[in-house]
């Protein structure tokens, strides 16, 4: 997901779109001249353009690559793109032959796993694409992101926690434990003047092993968010 976004640039209003792959660099452009303004990485950049060989060539980001299927947030209040990233280095390795066989995992090789597994939220200027705060998380973030009005960034970690963080300096306020991984969407509403935030939490993901010895199935979790943890 690229969200599109208007900001300040050299003094002038532009119209902006940010987007994140698996190379794990946060790019933004000109929407309307598709000029690119900055490529800034989010996560542990190495070897990236090392040809792999037979002996094996160490790189990150890893198979995983630095960002799967959740992209970037906008605040427009602090002016920043918050964005979740996997950090994650391995060794790949060519095959002596190459073989295509129709229906199965094409690689041209192997890749074996060379570090710990970690995460990261990452503020960019979005102006600057200078890097304005990050967190640290034990394990890939994943999650989706999400920027409220009243100074707030969400998501939630593998670790099952779900995190809430002022969005002017990256500061976790509150930090909820879902008993389970949280590694898809977090949403905010409001009804009759109460604010509530929703996610998943579940042992739904085959792609990394998050360490639960119960597994539990996808659950939707709805908090209400009291006028104390809004800072009123």
């Amino acid at each position: 997901m690229s969200p599109v976004l208007k900001a300040g640039v050299d003094n002038v209003s532009r119209d902006l779109v940010a987007t994140v792959g698996k190379d794990g660099v946060l790019r933004t452009l000109d929407k309307n001249t598709r000029e690119a303004l900055y490529e800034t990485p989010i996560t542990t950049i190495l070897n990236a353009e090392v040809p792999v060989t037979q002996e094996g060539v160490f790189a990150c980001p890893g198979v995983f690559g630095g960002v799967l299927w959740s992209g970037p947030a906008y605040h427009p209040g602090e002016r920043i793109v918050v964005t979740p990233s996997i950090d994650y280095c391995a060794r790949f390795v060519a095959a002596e032959e190459v073989e295509v066989k129709p229906g199965q995992l094409y690689m041209g090789g192997g890749v074996v796993p060379d570090s710990e597994q970690s995460g990261w939220l990452t503020a960019v200027d979005v102006e600057s694409g200078e890097i304005r705060w990050r967190y640290h998380s034990p394990a890939p973030m994943v999650a989706g992101v999400t920027t409220t009005a009243g100074g707030l960034v969400l998501s939630g970690e593998l670790t099952g926690n779900l995190l809430m963080l002022n969005a002017a300096s990256g500061e976790v306020l509150n930090s909820i434990y879902t008993g389970a991984p949280i590694g898809g969407g977090v949403i905010t509403y409001e009804v009759d003047g109460t604010q509530y935030i929703a996610t998943n939490s579940g042992n739904a993901m085959m792609t990394f092993q998050t360490g639960h010895e119960t597994p539990r199935s996808g659950s939707v979790i709805v908090y209400a968010l009291l006028k104390a943890a809004r800072g009123d």
